[in-house]
């Protein structure tokens, strides 16, 4: 690979695809001068007319526009087919490679007569199409002159870039890809505009003939950085989700596969996951960072129905680690996610869109080999093959209460688990995933060491964990309002109730029973359900704030956030900051689970994850104090994500009250201005 283009991940190779097609940009100060082309050189292009019927007048216009751009260009391993101006049809997209049908099908009309602003305005439309349709696998290029054209979307780069959606219009140069996102939305001039329903002019395709060839490109921003971001941070988790599983579809996972069985997804695709970790990864990790063995690092060994742990004391470095390894153990490296920046930002993604700590392992076993014991965990697991081979077997659960399981295991025998239910290989590209109290165990193929990343989610996050909140909140409540729940016990009841009294048959046993159903009945009657259930999920969000991962912040959204801010002094040594908040400034939240609002100990609290650390609950939470006034106001926000709002719009009655708690969540990194504050 030392000697090829990195390849693009599929939504970037689907946008470059869609985009490169349009071949009209905007004209600069309302001249017909065409400055930038689709492959990134400069071009002035003569005065065009308008559009008509003519037939001579489009065979002018053909040729002109042919000497704009005549070669055949490959995007990474996309390959863009002639397109005809004048061809009426229907494309049709279909994954070849082991998926579904996506039979996405479009009329293209015959181009009309109509003002070349017109032109423009519906091409800045069509851009952004490319970017709300989704494609996955293999496809086929539009076949706008009757032929089936086969476009394979290389996924070598990962769908990080396109997750980071910087807020850009994009032009293609040479060079190595980029970030390609483009946000759905955009309000300001100069960007693109919204396109909630393909009708009337914005449905109209009138392509260009561009003819590419073989080359790298690069995405370069065209777009003032003004432009508006509205990305979602639970959509971009969820487009990453779909990168993690494609072929398989987000729906058909959970209505088929969630919380019930495994899910194998095979590939033909060795270098899917290998940006993430891989061998030389782990080696510089080790060399570049502290990291100590039993924290951060595990290694094992398991032989004969006996699994042991070998840890050294003291620092993992290199030499040492390598040493086991070669010895046969298995290196296992704890949340390595806070050390390897793509695998970081796949977990912040991933964390916005399940509502929860999303952690990571990652496990390296020499040839014919196996690590671990058979035995099952507390999670929701994805395998993420990264290198060479591993033979997983999945066991059912032994009993029901192990179905679902809410802690994990300890290890099995062989004779304890039984015969498989699931025995495949993995190869670098492949996902498993099975559900928690899944008892599982791999092993390496002999003739090949394997590499693979666990992801876990939705530890602690079932109806029982709920409950566990409530129950305390309701029992709490109740003993406020009822009387008889402070009464004394009889002076007898050690003596009627206790393990040595459990087959006490008497009288006053039964009434005593009797008196406890009733008391848990009122308990039940006599609280307001809905107020406990907020307060218990606010207490399950308080906890994820405590776990999460910080947020990425991209290079778009540091000229908006405090994150980007730098302060000088002046010729007097006084304090200068590049940044004012006043009432007609527009914020929105940097993510949309940033923060949580609690009510607790009386007071109102907002509990948030920006300033936590990489490394695992490192540091206690961090929250602020509000005002019970102030408190409308963070749901005006929380509410209003990812849209932007006022400063003047927050319910509250003085203008510098709405200031000063704009400014303490902006300089906490929970906010973020519409317009860079440079």
């Amino acid at each position: 690979m030392s000697d090829m283009e990195e390849p693009i991940s599929a939504f970037a190779a689907y946008n470059i695809s869609k985009q490169k097609t349009k071949t009209l940009q905007k004209f600069k100060n309302g001249k017909n001068s065409l400055k930038k082309t689709l492959g990134g050189k400069i071009k002035k292009v003569a005065h065009v007319q308008p559009l008509v019927h003519s037939q001579a007048k489009r065979g002018a216009l053909r040729k002109k526009l042919q000497n704009f751009s005549t070669s055949k260009k490959n995007i990474g391993s996309v390959v863009m087919i002639e397109e005809d101006l004048d061809n009426e049809g229907a494309e049709e997209y279909s994954l070849v490679n082991g998926g579904r049908n996506l039979n996405k099908v479009k009329k293209i009309k015959k181009l009309k007569s109509f003002p070349l602003k017109q032109l423009e305005k519906e091409e800045e439309n069509y851009l952004e199409e490319g970017y709300n349709e989704k494609c996955s696998g293999e496809e086929e290029e539009p076949s706008l002159n009757g032929r089936n054209n086969k476009v394979v979307l290389a996924r070598g780069n990962m769908a990080c870039d396109h997750i980071k959606a910087d807020v850009t219009k994009v032009a293609l140069v040479n060079g190595s890809t980029n970030n390609t996102s483009i946000p759905s939305k955009k309000i300001r001039k100069g960007a693109l505009k919204p396109n909630s329903k393909k009708t009337g002019a914005s449905s109209r395709r009138h392509s260009l003939r561009v003819i590419t060839k073989k080359t790298s490109v690069k995405l370069v921003p065209l777009s003032p950085p003004s432009n508006t971001i509205r990305t979602n941070s639970i959509v971009e988790g969820k487009r990453t989700f779909e990168w993690l599983l494609n072929p398989v579809k987000v729906e058909d996972f959970f209505a088929k596969y969630w919380e019930s069985k495994s899910c194998f997804v095979k590939r033909q695709q060795n270098n899917y996951f290998s940006h993430l970790i891989s061998f030389e990864a782990i080696d510089q990790m080790l060399l570049q960072n502290h990291l100590e063995f039993t924290k951060n690092v595990d290694v094992t060994h398991y032989e004969n129905d006996k699994r042991d742990t070998l840890n050294p004391d003291g620092r993992a470095l290199p030499p040492n680690v390598w040493d086991h390894y070669s010895q046969g153990c298995s290196i296992r490296l704890l949340n390595p996610q806070t050390y390897l920046p793509n695998l970081y930002t796949l977990n912040t993604a991933l964390q916005e869109y399940f509502h929860c700590l999303v952690g990571a392992n990652a496990y390296l076993t020499p040839p014919n080999s196996q690590g671990f014991a058979p035995h099952y965990d507390d999670i929701e697991a994805f395998v993420l093959q990264i290198e060479g081979r591993k033979r997983w077997k999945l066991y059912k659960p032994r009993q029901s209460e192990e179905i679902l399981a809410r802690f994990s295991s300890g290890n099995f025998s062989q004779e304890e688990i039984g015969k498989p239910i699931f025995e495949k290989v993995l190869q670098p590209g492949d996902v498993l995933y099975f559900p928690r109290g899944t008892i599982h165990q791999a092993k390496t193929e002999p003739g090949f060491h394997s590499l693979h990343i666990t992801l876990s989610v939705y530890q602690k996050q079932s109806y029982a964990d709920l409950l566990e909140k409530m129950v305390p909140l309701m029992l709490e409540k109740a003993i406020k309002n009822n009387v008889d729940l402070r009464r004394g016990l009889p002076l007898d009841s050690w003596h009627l109730a206790g393990i040595a009294h459990n087959s006490h048959g008497s009288k006053e046993r039964l009434c005593l029973e009797k008196k406890i159903k009733q008391l848990l009945n009122e308990c039940m009657k006599g609280v307001n359900l809905t107020d406990v259930m907020d307060s218990a999920f606010d207490q399950l969000a308080k906890k994820y704030q405590r776990e999460a991962l910080p947020p990425e912040i991209l290079a778009a959204e540091k000229l908006r956030t405090v994150f980007g801010s730098r302060t000088c002094t002046d010729e007097r040594g006084e304090c200068l900051c590049d940044y004012e908040i006043e009432e007609r400034t527009n914020v929105r939240l940097l993510r949309a689970n940033i923060l949580r609002l609690v009510e607790e100990e009386g007071k109102m609290r907002i509990y948030y994850y920006s300033d936590n650390s990489k490394v695992y609950c490192e540091y206690e939470s961090t929250f602020i104090e509000i005002k019970d006034s102030q408190a409308a106001s963070i749901e005006v926000l929380i509410k209003s994500y990812p849209e932007y709002v006022s400063v003047s719009q927050l319910p509250m009655e003085q203008s510098e009250e709405k200031i000063n708690l704009t400014q303490a969540l902006w300089e906490r990194g929970l906010l973020m201005f519409e317009k860079p504050f440079h």
